[in-house]
């Protein structure tokens, strides 16, 4: 069969005639018929969930430049990179490491975050997917001049060129490759050379400086810091699951939703946030994660177990916690099975503990004052007339998450007031009262009170879908698991709570810059003093790269020798980077990629000011975009949350579908062999 991640399948349905084979091949016939199907139906939804998940880590990246835009370029204090031996630590998870090439130069690879890499060897820079292998001729840049690769972060990486071995001749394309000389690195103040990178005894690393910013512009909007303290907290995931009997329900499905929980809530954060967080961390000797079960299989047990870990050396926050989550789950469902063997799984549980931290927080360098926001009251009850269905509770609480968010829509509450609620449900929380009329056998009440903070990083909206969800799930197991009721008829159900009344700062206007204006002119001068030659951007890891507007392995170029012919390929990106430039990348404000702005204008559907027009957005049209972004990425984690119920409902009609083809043979099988046996 295909490849999973390859999503597509060549199933065919063919049409069975029962008088062209035996019972038993016919009866297996059907199965697999029907096996292949439900295999094209995973595989679909395998692709959307995968779909999904790159659409929201690019948001994720869009939502990080956007922040970088509406808070001002990186301006260091002091040096963040690391030079040890051959291997350069930059920042945000990108490396450099070197090594002989057996030829008397050097190789190297550059790496980002997530493994991807670029390679460099042969006089040609190699992009590579994490854990895949690629052919250079397919995908290969050739080093023939200058060339200046930005990284998401906006950090400049400059190849310098040597003469080439032979000059380039465009009647047949060879000849125009030369080594790499040298490699600047710069990021705004910050910046460092490594010299003689073609002759392996003589290259030196040089130790990154820091250099003062220069040319501020003065009308620039004045900010200041200020030392936020974050308390501990508790990033929590709980399900219900109906008595599932699946294992993989444990750290497939479960899991997956626990990563996709914390995973928006973490890159939200600024870097200088997750940074404050992974020291604590380390300082504190690691961190923890909190794993519970509860199993209804003849007698209801509970199972639950934490788990600890330490980050490793250059491993980012993301990274750590994606980690944790991944090793946990395996060991956790591992853990369950060798105390129980068969479950009938009916919630899960799962917490991550975050340590208090402290960072500084970017704000407006104007005066503030202190506002209040007087709190409201939401009530809301609604008659089942004894439905036996405990998905009513679900339904109820539901429509009590519109009527809330509809609430707060009334508010109009602007940027500085939403901080302010954010805050006060990240210190005091939220508490939500439900109510439920039983009239099985005889009437029961229950009712129930489920408070919660809110994490850092959440949106309000995400915090009270996150709410909802969870205190559903636990009515609903508390009532039937804990409490052993069993069926329920439900006559009635009724929900109330409080959003917090909370103070928040209200800053006087800022001078405001001209439209348009440059930034601060931020630039180390090792940049300023070498010139970038051709620029490629960054579009998804270091396996991805834009030039002109178009990714390199789409570059093409008239035929020199046949004007109506285009070149493509190796010898395409050969006739685009045979001629020397002068092109320089000076901004300090992030820039869009081709590849982000399809995505918002073709598939996402989102509109966004852009008086350029080239995707080199203004600060303040950043900020605007971000928002959009946000919801965007809300609705994306909430269809992946749908479609991977989906998927784990086909998976299991999947598997019970030839455990039925196997109990059929088998009785087939049975069958003839006692017919043969009373035979003889």
């Amino acid at each position: 069969m295909n490849n999973v991640n390859g999503v597509s399948t060549t199933n065919d349905i063919k049409t069975l005639n029962p008088a062209d084979m035996s019972q038993q091949d016919f009866i297996a016939a059907v199965y697999l018929e029907r096996g292949e199907m439900l295999d094209s139906e995973v595989r679909r939804i395998i692709g959307e969930i995968d779909k999904s998940n790159q659409y929201i880590d690019t948001i994720n990246k869009l939502i990080g430049k956007a922040n970088v835009a509406e808070y001002g370029s990186t301006h260091y204090s002091s040096t963040t990179w690391q030079v040890k031996g051959k291997n350069v630590v930059l920042d945000n998870g990108y490396g450099l490491n070197f090594q002989p090439d057996g030829k008397g130069g050097n190789t190297f690879t550059l790496l980002d975050g997530d493994g991807n890499q670029l390679i460099y060897q042969n006089q040609t820079l190699i992009p590579v997917p994490a854990g895949a292998t690629v052919d250079a001729l397919e995908v290969g840049i050739p080093v023939m001049n200058d060339m200046t690769y930005i990284l998401n972060d906006g950090t400049e990486i400059t190849f310098k060129a040597g003469a080439p071995d032979k000059a380039f001749n465009s009647s047949d394309f060879s000849g125009g490759m030369a080594d790499i000389t040298s490699i600047i690195i710069t990021r705004d103040n910050q910046g460092m050379k490594i010299s003689d990178v073609n002759v392996a005894g003589s290259m030196t690393i040089g130790s990154p400086t820091i250099e003062t910013p220069t040319d501020v512009a003065v009308s620039q909007p004045t900010t200041t810091t200020q030392t936020v303290n974050v308390p501990a907290n508790t990033l929590p995931m709980y399900e219900h699951y109906d008595e599932n009997e699946n294992y993989d329900t444990i750290d497939v499905v479960h899991g997956e939703r626990v990563s996709s929980t914390w995973k928006g809530v973490i890159q939200n954060k600024s870097p200088a946030e997750q940074a404050a967080i992974l020291a604590k961390i380390k300082s504190d000797g690691g961190l923890s994660i909190y794993w519970e079960l509860g199993d209804a299989d003849n007698t209801n047990e509970i199972y639950h177990k934490t788990f600890d870990y330490e980050p490793y050396a250059n491993e980012t926050l993301p990274q750590f916690i994606g980690r944790v989550v991944n090793s946990s789950k395996t060991d956790f469902r591992n853990y369950v099975h060798a105390e129980e063997g068969d479950i009938e799984i009916e919630y899960i549980q799962t917490d991550i503990h975050f340590p208090a931290y402290s960072y500084q927080e970017v704000i407006p360098g104007t005066s503030k004052t202190t506002k209040q926001f007087s709190s409201s009251s939401i009530n809301e009850s609604r008659d089942f007339y004894e439905s036996e269905n405990y998905g009513s509770i679900k339904a109820f609480t539901d429509d009590y998450l519109l009527k809330l968010k509809s609430e707060l829509t009334k508010k109009d509450l602007s940027d500085e007031q939403i901080k302010g609620l954010e805050k006060e449900l990240q210190t005091n929380g939220y508490t939500l009262n439900l109510n439920l009329k039983d009239t099985d056998g005889e009437d029961n009440s229950y009712g129930r009170n489920y408070s919660y903070k809110m994490v850092p990083g959440e949106s309000v909206d995400g915090f009270f879908e996150r709410v909802m969800d969870h205190s559903a799930a636990k009515l609903r197991s508390w009532i039937n698991y804990h409490m052993d009721e069993g069926a329920i008829n439900i006559e009635s159900m009724s929900a109330s709570s409080t959003i917090p009344g909370f103070s928040y700062d209200q800053f006087a206007p800022v001078p405001q810059a001209a439209p348009n204006a440059n930034r601060p002119n931020n630039r180390h001068s090792l940049d300023v003093n070498n010139h970038d030659g051709h620029i490629l951007y960054e579009a998804g890891g270091m396996h991805q790269w834009e030039y002109d507007g178009r990714g390199t392995q789409a570059i093409s170029k008239a035929n020199p020798n046949d004007s109506s012919n285009q070149v493509s390929g190796f010898f395409g990106r050969k006739l685009a980077f045979s001629q020397s430039v002068n092109d320089e990348f000076s901004g300090t404000t992030p820039f869009m990629t081709q590849k982000e702005k399809e995505l918002l204008s073709n598939i996402l559907r989102i509109t966004y000011p852009d008086a350029s027009g080239s995707g080199r957005l203004t600060p303040e049209e950043w900020v605007t975009l971000k928002k959009s972004l946000i919801n965007a990425r809300d609705n994306l984690n909430g269809n992946s949350q749908i479609q991977t119920v989906q998927l784990q409902r086909a998976m299991q009609t999947y598997n019970q579908n030839f455990e039925a083809m196997s109990n059929a043979q088998q009785k087939i099988y049975s069958l003839l062999r006692d017919i043969i046996s009373n035979v003889k």
